[in-house]
């Protein structure tokens, strides 16, 4: 990989976590890590509201960063440490 595509993968994650923080109404965290989009939620919003969290970050993804170059990688993981699963938001065609 290219630095400078590695530069504008950061970047885009940078600016995704920054959406997140932003959009979603939870007390978890966002961080970004090696390019990667890191959410940590609380056990119950695991268990209870994943599914639509995940459908409210890839909407908001897709019409804040409609043209992306990269895929992007989203790992959600509980704040005790017992679930952690990682998705993709594919680059766009």
């Amino acid at each position: 990989m290219h630095p400078h595509d590695l530069s504008q993968m950061v970047g885009l994650a940078a600016d995704v976590a920054r959406l997140i923080k932003s959009e979603l109404a939870t007390d978890g965290t966002v961080t970004t890590v090696a390019g990667k989009v890191v959410l940590s939620i609380s056990h119950f919003e695991v268990e209870h509201r994943l599914g639509n969290l995940l459908q409210h970050i890839y909407r908001a993804v897709d019409q804040h960063f409609p043209v992306r170059k990269e895929h992007l990688s989203l790992i959600i993981r509980d704040m005790d440490g017992s679930y952690e699963n990682s998705f993709k938001i594919w680059k766009s065609v």
